[in-house]
This record gives structure tokens, C-alpha cells and sequence, in this order.
């Protein structure tokens, strides 16, 4: 079969040399003086380099023979403006230098008609025997719904020719205008313009890569253009080993491989480093599964290998979308699939992940990556750094920003997986991980170790360090698929996903939950399972308060109500909570055009009034407005609840309160406050978006939105924070602004509903931590038991709250071993970090909240310790009795005193002990009023 097909190609190519023989065809790369195309380039074609955007004088042009015999040249009359690298660097119609680059024309969204760029093309053959094939390439990493399309003009003897090319993501397609004669002078003008089309926001474009100049026969076909879709592929010396066992490969290993250029740094080589592991390497077929179903997975390759930034290419959807589900099942029959790293905006999570296992890409990058399994079998022999935890680092070299790149497009959120390295210390930024399914095993790469020769000159470039690591890692993929394959792998060690799982001693927190209205319609096990958690960890992370930010339902019905009420109630006499209106939660359907809302039908005012932080409503017997108070940090606290788009009057309200309670710090929660902009809502403001102002809603009475909120009731006061849901898009946001006391206001939107499931359960952790002044931030989810990790969803800001330390023992009062503020016999930390208590409380309270439920023993124990409270006594202690228990008065200056023996096995259920009572008579010394006794041996 592959000598069929090797005698098929031959014969290909052998009939299109006969054919195409009067063919000469001339190749003209535009773009920066950075990256011009080598001539000849690895297929053995000269090129024409015109770098920059000055004009040019005529110049003869170099045909792909390397020869200027023809006479044809080549001028730039009228200049481009500038040059540009962002091309999409496709392979499959140019090699990538010449791909990747452009100069180009710009036209403002002021100016209608576009600039010209002209070029001309002399000493054309006139003699009415040769027609001339003119094509157009350009390429733009820009992203759709961008358009970026390139308006061509070739000016021949017969008039004006005219064809558009659309450059957005542009990999194959090429703008043609076939068969055009030149003037009688032996000219063609070609002209380049913005297109009537392209839409930038701001400016629009149209730009040259490739101009490519075929004179042919009249009445010869066009030439076909040449196919370079496998130069990635057929990069490097080494020959291809035997399918089967022998020197070159000893355990008979085949591979699948599929990679592409890259448009960063022009890269490829991973079926190279494959080939000289010792596998047979094979393209990946495009056109069917990565294995025959129904087959004997005997029959499977041993490994599929998906190069760096195959992603990028279209195929590549088209791909996953007809065969991705195959490759989960490739990996059940014991196949090993490795992918290298991807562009997170072009796959946040590959489609082809097992439902037992979840990544997703990040845009983070690092220097260097930590060692986080040394022993795993991925990392034999290669180079570490020794330390408490070793590191690998190397550079990709070359000018790219990519070139210090260790780690490249890491994942910030998985679970599932064994991280090999990572690019911190705590594996929130994994580069390298090992899942297990099935039978088999899946690697995911944050690194690219395959990227080491140049696509365009075939040359290897890859830096010494990074070689050194690069070859034995493909040594070790190459026994590891045969451990795979011979089902002799290891067992995975699974890494928890990363996050702050316990808090400091001395820490509490806050927890949001944001926009729960696709749970309370859709999903209500997801918000209950939020609430659960709550409940569950309150003393693992010492959490003070929860806030629900609003749009609470997304209909307004009784349904969603009954639902999302159901999941509060899991709270209820476990963990103060607080909630407010959305908009979603007012009005028919949701859609606020009233202030009506079920909000108190199900979440009644009775519910809340006696819960001992509840402060008060605006209105009694409505919950639409309230404040609650509560110590946390040894600092009080009071948390205003507004309703959605609030009311003039309830601002108003809210200010006399604020104003009752100066020595409190402020917490604002409200839904519509901040938008993703990092802006507060301002409807005033009309040079930036207002996408969901409380003010596009026509819920009826006065509004007030985020800046309002600021302006007229916020900066007045000691706010310390403000939270809201509401806005869509990414969901968060955040700014810092001092209020008039001069004191930072930390203000953050939170939204996950734009996730799948309705926001897939994340929340937010507020920890406050015990220096007094830094809150760090984690997005949380419990249904995947994972966090967040992302710069948006992980942060930490300073705000300072200077707690109490009365003994400048560098402790805060409230959470001090050496204080005992209420005088219960317990400790402050005690109270505070072991029993999550306010120390500062009624000290016999918190002392029967603390030993309230315990076993057995520790009742036991505790009896003993504290003996007066029950009215027992050890025999040591018969001596002298407590006055709290044996305070008494006399009578008739006589004290009788009566003893009795009970007995108990459980301190709870007492008998008589059989033995008779011993009683006792003395006379009472006169001129007193209160006795007590003390008796000895």
C-alpha cells in the first residue's frame, strides 16, 4: 500500500512536469524586514522579498528557478503604509514566512474611500501567446466577527479585473484573476484597497502576503496550486522507522501525528523528534476515526500525538466536531493520546476530555516550570534544577515574546489528573499532567518541546537547554506507549485542585453567591449544593456571613421561589445569611418592567426578624430592604441590602442608618452596582457601555445606579466593600476608590451564569486574613471541588482594619490565646478559631455552644473540669464546697446538712446508691447572713 502510494505521487508529479513546461511562475513576499522568505524555501522555490513600504524603482523578478531570464519586473508606484506579522501563518497554500506577513493599507472610520496601493508589473510577453495568472494571499490573526477583506484590481488589456479576499483566519484561500493579458507596453497594474466590506471597529484594512505571478500557454489550464499541507509532517533527516520491530524500532511502536506551523514562531518538528525516538510515524487521517470501530485494539496505533497549536487550524474544528468522540474511546482500548499546548482562545477545554476528567487553558505563561512527580516516568532523565522543589526551565530562543517561555499557555483549573510540572509551587498552573481512562492514559502539555525547526528553512533552531530536555522526554513517551499499550503503566497519583482549602488561624470569611437564576429554574441541586458547602465548611473556613447578590430566580416564579427558598433553608440555624432583589426577581416573567416580586412570599420578614445579626427593614414585614449586624476580626460590621435599581427613598433610608452606626465598617450589597468594565453603571456616561444600566429597564419609581450609589450613599460613609452580580460577559470586575473619609472602598462584580449549568456552582470566598488588612479573593466551586485561578478569580486586596491589640503581643485581641475577653475560661483563640465564636459574646453562652453535643468521653472530661456546674464533686474536693452551688441561709441560728450518695454510669440517669444519708447539725455564728461550708477529713 505505501508503495502504491509513494508510485502514485511520483507519477503525479512526474505528469505534472510534462504538463505545466511553458509554466514560469514568479512568488513575491510582502511584510516586515523581520521575516522574509529564503530563497530557495525548503520545496526548492525562489522567492522575491519586498520588505518595508517604501515605493521602488523597477526591478527584475526571480522566477521559482532562481532565474531572471523573461525580462519581467517589478515596481511599487504607490506605496503601502505599513507592515505587519500577525498573519495567520498557514502552510497549506505558502511556506509559513511568506504566509505569515503582510503590508497593508489603512482606512479610518472617518474616511470612506481608501487609500491605493499600486504595483506594477513590466516586460510582459506581448506577443498574444501567453496568458497571465494573477493570485492574492493575505492572512490576519484578527478574530471574527472581524472583517478584514482586501479589495484587488489588475488592470490589463482588456479593462479592469476585480476579485476580494477575506483575511480573517485565512489558511487556504487564495483571491485569483486568471488569464489576463497585459498591455500592448507589456503591463499589468495591480491595485490594493480596503474593501467596501471590512467592518473593524475603528479602522479597516487591506493588505498583500503573497502575490504570485503565472504566465502560461493561451488556452492552457491554471496551474493547480501546490499542496504543502505535510511540510510540517516531512521536516528533518531521520528516516522513518519500520512499522514492525527491528533496530529503529525495538518495540515496534506507530504514531499518529498531527501538527502545524505555528503562527508565533514558525515551528514544527514533532514527527522528527517521534522518528528518532524510534516510533513509525504516520499522519493523523482527517478523514475517518483514529481507529476502525469494532476493530481489535491490537490493531490500534500507540500513540496519537497532536502537536502544538493544532488548534489554531480550521481542520481542526471540523475534525473534533465529526471524529473528536472517537479519541476518548481510543484511549479506553488502551491508546496513549498526547496533546501539546494550545491557543486557551482557541480551545479553553479539548472536546475530546472524558467526562471523568476537566482542564481548561489560561493565557499564563512562566520561565520556569516546578518538578512536582521528579519520579514520574515522563521525566527520566531529564534535567532538573535540585531544590525543595526542583524546576526545569528552558527558552524557546529566537526574538518571538514567546522565547523565555517555559511554560506556554498553561491550564488553570483540572481535576482528574497527576501534575508532572506546573508553573508554580501549589499546581494551580499545571504544564504537564497525566490523566488515566479506561485502559489507557492521556497526556496534556502546557510546553512546546516539539517546536524545534524552522518551517520555512527547515534548519533546527531549538536552543541547546531546550533539546536537552525535549530528547529524552520523547525517549520517555517512546517506552511509556509501549507501558500503555502493554497495560504495565503505574497507577496515577490524583493531584487535588489547587486553592487556599484551609484558612489561617485567626482568618474568617465572607462567601457570595452570585446569580443563582438558572439554578432556581433549571438546575436546584447546584444552588443547594452551594448552600450545603456553606453549612459544611463554616468552621473550616470560619465563615461570618453569606450574601446572595441578587436575581435570585429568572422567571419570578412560584416554582423557582419554592426552589431556591429549599436551598436557603439549608442555612437556616447554621450560618447568617442576607439576600436582595435582581431584576430578574421583579415583574411578570422577570422582565422588571414592575417592582412586584414573590421575594416575601417565600422568604417572609417572620423568617428573619428574631435571627440575632438581622438589624431591620426599611419596611417592617418586607425583606426587599434590610441591614444586619455581626463581629468578625474583632471589628464590627453592618451590611446594607438593597433592592434591585433602588429607590431615591431607600437610599435615603439607607443613609439614616449608616448614619446610627458610625463605629461600624459598611458592606454594600445590591445587584447592579459595578459593571465588567471595572466601571461603576453610570447612564450619564456615554463613551462606555451601559449594557444592563439599571436605567435600559423600565421598572417604574425613581433608580439609582452604581455611581449614583457611590456619589449619594457609599463615599458618605465607612463602606469598606461593595458586591453585585448582574453583569454578563466575563462576569467580574473590580476598583478600589477612597471615600471621603479618605478610607479605600473596595468595590467587585461577581457573575458566573454565563458558564455552563448556569454557572457550574463557582462562588466567592472573601478571607480576610488576621494582619488586619489583606482580603484575598477565591472562586470556588463544589460541585467540582476546584477553583478558579485566573488573575480575575484569584487576587488579594489590602484593606486595612487595624484590629484591637490591647497587650501588643503582635495578635489581634479576637483571636489571642493570652486574652479571655468574656471570661468564660476559654480562650480567645479558642473561641474564635477552634469553635468559630465572637470572643467578645456572652461568655456562658459560647461556653454551653461549645460543649454542647460532644462524645462521651470528652463530657466526661468536661464534667470533671468544671464540676460546680453540675452540683458533683470529686472526693479532693469534698473539702470545700463552691459557694455557687452551696450558698444558703440559716434558720433559727441552726444549719442542718443532709448527705447522699448517687450513682451514675452516664452522668445523665442517677440512682440512689443504696447507702443511708449521713446528716449533720451545727450552731450558726450570730451577725451573719450567708453561709457556706467547708468540710475536712
Amino acid at each position: 500500500m505505501k508503495l502504491k502510494s509513494l508510485f502514485l505521487a511520483c507519477a503525479a508529479l512526474i505528469g505534472a512536469s510534462f504538463a505545466y513546461a511553458d509554466v514560469t511562475t514568479y512568488l513575491v513576499d510582502f511584510g516586515p524586514t523581520n521575516r522574509t522568505t529564503a530563497s530557495p524555501d525548503r520545496r526548492g522555490r525562489s522567492w522575491n522579498n519586498y520588505v518595508g513600504t517604501a515605493a521602488t524603482v523597477a526591478t527584475p523578478l526571480l522566477n521559482t528557478a532562481g532565474a531572471t531570464t523573461g525580462g519581467v519586473q517589478f515596481a511599487i508606484t504607490q506605496p503601502f503604509t505599513h507592515t505587519s506579522g500577525n498573519g495567520f501563518g498557514s502552510e497549506l497554500v505558502y511556506v509559513y514566512s511568506a504566509a505569515s506577513d503582510f503590508a497593508y493599507v489603512q482606512r479610518s472610520s472617518s474616511i470612506t474611500a481608501s487609500p491605493v496601493v499600486q504595483l506594477e508589473l513590466s516586460g510582459l510577453n506581448t506577443d498574444g501567446t501567453t496568458v497571465y495568472d494573477v493570485k492574492f494571499f493575505t492572512s490576519s490573526n484578527r478574530k471574527l466577527p472581524e472583517k478584514y477583506i482586501s479589495n484587488y484590481t489588475v488592470k490589463a488589456l482588456d479593462g479592469d479585473h476585480v476579485v476580494e479576499l477575506e483575511a480573517v483566519l485565512n489558511d487556504r484561500n487564495i483571491a485569483r484573476i486568471e488569464a489576463v493579458q497585459p498591455t500592448v507596453d507589456g503591463r499589468l497594474l495591480v491595485q490594493v484597497r480596503v474593501s467596501a466590506q471590512s467592518n473593524s471597529p475603528t479602522s479597516s484594512y487591506g493588505g498583500l502576503g503573497v502575490l504570485e505571478l503565472v504566465a502560461r500557454p493561451v488556452g492552457s489550464e491554471p496551474v493547480p496550486d501546490e499542496d504543502v499541507t505535510q511540510i510540517a509532517f516531512n521536516l528533518g533527516n531521520t528516516p522513518n522507522p519500520p512499522a514492525t520491530v527491528g533496530p529503529q524500532n525495538p518495540l515496534g511502536l506507530t504514531a499518529y501525528v498531527w501538527e502545524t506551523p505555528d503562527s508565533y514562531i514558525g515551528r514544527a518538528g514533532a514527527a522528527e523528534q517521534l522518528r528518532r525516538a524510534g516510533f513509525h510515524v504516520m499522519p493523523l487521517p482527517l478523514d475517518r476515526p483514529v481507529f476502525v470501530p469494532g476493530s481489535d485494539p491490537e490493531n490500534d496505533v500507540d500513540l496519537v500525538f497532536l502537536g502544538s497549536f493544532v488548534s489554531d487550524s480550521p481542520d481542526y474544528v471540523t475534525y473534533m466536531a465529526a471524529y473528536g468522540s472517537y479519541l476518548d474511546d481510543y484511549i479506553d482500548r488502551a491508546g496513549l493520546l498526547v496533546q501539546m499546548t494550545q491557543n486557551d482562545n482557541k480551545e479553553l477545554e479539548p472536546v475530546f476530555i472524558p467526562d471523568t476528567q476537566n482542564v481548561n487553558r489560561t493565557d499564563s505563561d512562566f520561565a520556569k516550570a516546578f518538578v512536582l512527580a521528579p519520579n514520574h516516568p515522563l521525566m527520566a532523565n531529564v534535567p532538573i534544577t535540585p531544590g525543595v522543589i526542583p524546576t526545569l526551565t528552558y527558552t524557546l530562543g529566537g526574538t518571538s515574546s514567546h522565547a523565555p517561555n517555559t511554560v506556554w499557555e498553561a491550564f488553570d483549573m483540572f481535576f482528574g489528573f497527576e501534575v508532572i510540572l506546573s508553573g508554580d509551587e501549589r499546581a494551580r498552573f499545571p504544564a504537564l499532567m497525566e490523566g488515566a481512562y479506561g485502559q489507557g492514559r492521556f497526556v496534556f502539555s502546557a510546553m512546546a518541546l516539539d517546536k524545534i525547526i524552522d518551517i520555512s528553512t527547515g534548519t533546527e533552531v531549538a536552543p541547546v537547554e531546550m533539546a536537552a530536555i525535549s530528547t529524552p522526554f520523547f525517549a520517555n513517551l517512546y517506552s511509556y506507549a509501549a507501558k500503555v499499550r502493554d497495560r504495565t503503566t503505574q497507577a496515577i497519583t490524583i493531584t487535588p485542585q489547587p486553592g487556599d482549602r484551609e484558612v489561617t488561624d485567626g482568618a474568617w470569611s465572607l462567601v457570595l453567591l452570585p446569580d443563582t437564576q438558572i439554578y432556581s429554574q433549571n438546575y436546584p441541586g447546584i444552588f443547594r449544593a452551594q448552600t450545603s458547602w456553606v453549612r459544611d465548611n463554616a468552621k473550616r473556613y470560619n465563615i461570618r456571613y453569606t450574601f446572595q447578590l441578587g436575581d435570585i430566580t429568572n422567571n419570578n416564579t412560584a416554582l423557582e421561589w419554592h426552589n431556591a427558598r429549599d436551598a436557603l433553608r439549608v442555612l437556616d440555624g447554621h450560618m447568617p445569611y442576607a439576600f436582595v432583589s435582581g431584576n430578574h426577581d421583579h415583574g411578570p416573567g422577570g422582565n422588571a418592567s414592575t417592582r412586584d416580586t414573590l421575594l416575601n412570599d417565600y422568604l417572609p420578614y417572620s423568617n428573619y426578624a428574631n435571627m440575632p445579626t438581622f438589624g431591620g427593614a426599611m419596611e417592617p414585614g418586607n425583606m426587599l430592604n434590610t441591614y444586619h449586624l455581626f463581629n468578625a476580626g474583632g471589628v464590627p460590621w453592618i451590611v446594607m441590602c438593597l433592592e434591585w435599581a433602588p429607590r431615591d427613598e431607600v437610599v435615603a433610608w439607607a443613609n439614616t442608618v449608616m448614619t446610627q452606626y458610625p463605629n461600624r465598617k459598611g458592606i454594600l450589597v445590591t445587584h447592579a452596582y459595578m459593571n465588567n468594565t471595572n466601571l461603576r453603571y453610570d447612564y450619564t456616561d456615554t463613551a462606555n457601555p451601559q449594557d444592563y444600566n439599571p436605567y435600559r429597564y423600565t421598572t417604574p419609581g425613581t433608580k439609582n445606579d452604581g455611581e449614583q450609589l457611590w456619589q449619594k450613599l457609599v463615599r458618605k460613609h465607612d463602606f469598606v466593600l461593595t458586591v453585585n452580580g448582574h453583569v454578563l460577559g466575563s462576569g467580574t470586575g473590580y476598583r478600589v476608590d477612597n471615600n471621603d473619609l479618605g478610607n479605600p472602598v473596595h468595590q467587585m462584580l461577581s457573575n458566573y451564569q454565563m458558564r455552563t449549568l448556569g454557572g457550574e456552582g463557582y462562588l466567592r470566598i472573601l478571607q480576610f486574613q488576621p494582619d488586619g488588612r489583606t482580603v484575598q479573593v477565591k472562586t470556588y466551586s463544589p460541585i467540582y471541588d476546584g477553583f478558579l485561578l485566573t488573575p480575575t478569580q484569584d487576587f488579594s486586596f489590602d484593606l486595612p482594619l487595624n484590629p484591637p491589640d490591647s497587650n501588643n503581643n503582635g495578635v489581634p485581641d479576637y483571636f489571642d490565646a493570652a486574652l479571655d475577653s468574656n471570661g468564660n475560661g476559654i480562650n480567645n483563640r479558642e473561641e474564635y478559631v477552634t469553635h468559630n465564636l465572637d470572643p467578645y459574646a456572652d461568655g456562658r453562652t459560647n461556653f454551653d455552644t461549645i460543649h454542647a453535643g460532644f462524645t462521651y468521653t470528652s463530657i466526661v472530661d468536661y464534667v470533671k473540669a468544671n464540676p460546680t456546674r453540675f452540683d458533683l464533686f470529686t472526693e479532693e474536693m469534698l473539702a470545700h464546697l463552691h459557694p455557687e452551688t452551696s450558698l444558703f441561709r440559716g434558720e433559727n441560728g441552726k444549719i442542718v446538712l443532709q448527705l447522699k450518695v448517687l450513682a451514675s454510669e452516664d452522668l445523665k440517669n442517677w440512682s440512689d446508691s443504696g447507702a443511708e444519708p449521713v446528716e449533720w447539725e451545727a450552731d450558726l455564728p450570730a451577725g451573719k447572713e450567708f453561709y457556706r461550708i467547708q468540710i475536712t477529713k
